[in-house]
This record gives C-alpha cells, structure tokens and sequence, in this order.
C-alpha cells in the first residue's frame, strides 16, 4: 500500500486528532439553568411575566446545547478510531425518519417560544380600565415632571436634583408619557420596564408594584449632553403612607 502524500491525513488520523468537548462547558450550562430560577424576581406584575418568560428561554436554551453537545460527545466517543483500526464504521446514506424528527423538534420549539412572548407582551402592555393611580409624565431636557391626576399633586427635578415619586403597593398605576422637546425613554430598570417618550404622541404604561421599596428611574435614550444624569426615583410604599404623602404634598402646594 502506497503511503499518503505529505500533509493528508488519513481517517483514522483525522478522528484521533478530534479533541473531546470538555466536561466542564456541560457543567456550566446546566448551573446556568439552575442559577436562572435563583434571580430575584421583579417586584412588579408585568416584570414577573418578563421574569418567567427569560426562564423559559433559558432551560429551553439549555436542555437544547445539551442535547446537542451529548451527542456530539457520544458521537465522537462512539465512533473513535481504535489503535490498528484503519477502517470506517458503517456510513450511513439518508435517514428520512431522523432528519423530520431533527427538523420538527426546532420547529416546535420556535413555535412554542413565539406564543409564550406573545403571551407575555399581552400581560406587559394590557391597560387597565380604571387604574387606582394615573401619572401624568413630561420629559424634558434634563429632567422629568410627574401630575397625579385628581390630586393635582405634581413633583418636577432636573438632573441638578433629580425628583423622587411616591406610589403605592398592591395597586394599579398607569403612567401617560409625554415630551417636552426630544424624544426620551421611561426606564425602571428593576421593574424591567421600558417605554419610549415620543413627540405628539401619548404612549401609556401600567404598573402594579408588589414590593416596597426604592427603585431608580432614567432615561434610557439618548437625548443630549447631560442624557446620563436625567434620573428619577420611585418609592412604593404603603397604601396609607402614600395617603398621607399625597396630603403632605397638597400642603405644601397650598402654603406656596
């Protein structure tokens, strides 16, 4: 038998060449599923829905990459060249069976991930009829103007001294952006909530807040030079102590 010509290898060199996919990579993946149920979980209704909907995608993404990489370690293990073994296994032409199967599966599987954002977008964007709270918001360069509606109460900062809101908890509060000048964006990053501010056109987003606490608001989109310090910030409280916030607040525009 006549030797190979310089630089090819044949197939049983090729397969010992083949590295094996290191244990560790599963490892990790499968404590990244894990580690997924274990991330606080957003203090709000809508941020929830968009807490589980990352989960889903995560295992889904998961099992998927070990799935693949199982077989393709099974494959390589399975199918190794053995020591003075310079024969091929049994190749295979076409499995019509096997390739529908590895067609559909993913098929499937997009499907079933499209309808659970669908159901999710529905959750994060639905309005309620007759919030317990609404909000009136105004960016502006660089600052931001909150009115409560029926109250009257409004607070208003800029980026010298960003304006701190009060809403309660365990109720629906609904929030009209507007503008003043450029177009802005309503972020809650720990509600994991988002919305553009746009010029001429109202958009609304609702909110119920399980959780008190302190959470920080910001513009999330570029609008000029002092962009990075247009904040805000959101104290849940209560229902009663926002009560008497609310009364404190009308006091204190009256005595002005």
């Amino acid at each position: 038998m006549a030797a190979p010509a310089p630089g090819y290898a044949t197939p049983s060199t090729t397969l010992l060449a083949m590295p094996r996919p290191p244990r560790r990579v599963v490892v990790a993946s499968l404590a990244l599923a894990g580690g997924a149920a274990c991330v606080p979980q957003a203090p709000d209704d809508q941020g929830r829905a968009i807490d589980s909907l990352y989960d889903f995608f995560t295992i889904a993404a998961a099992v998927v990459f070990v799935v693949t990489a199982g077989l393709i370690a099974w494959s390589i293990v399975r199918y190794r060249a053995r020591r003075g073994d310079d024969s091929l296994p049994p190749q295979t032409r076409d499995n019509v069976r096997l390739e529908v199967v590895w067609f559909a599966i993913p098929q499937l599987l997009v499907v079933a991930l499209f309808v659970a954002s669908l159901n999710t977008l529905d959750t994060v964007n639905e309005q309620v009829g007759e919030p317990d709270v609404v909000v009136r918001v105004q960016g502006f360069q660089w600052g931001w103007r909150f009115t409560y509606e029926g109250p009257g109460v409004t607070v208003s900062g800029d980026h010298s001294d960003p304006p701190e809101i009060v809403l309660p908890v365990d109720r629906d509060v609904a929030f009209t952006l507007t503008t003043r000048d450029v177009i802005h964006a309503f972020a809650l990053p720990d509600l994991l909530m988002k919305r553009d501010v746009i010029q001429g056109q109202d958009n609304r987003v609702d909110v119920t807040i399980r959780q008190p606490g302190i959470y920080a608001g910001k513009c999330a989109e570029f609008c000029g030079l002092l962009h990075a310090r247009m904040n805000f910030t959101v104290r849940a409280v209560a229902p009663a102590e926002y009560e008497r916030w609310l009364e404190e607040q009308g006091a204190e525009d009256g005595d002005g």
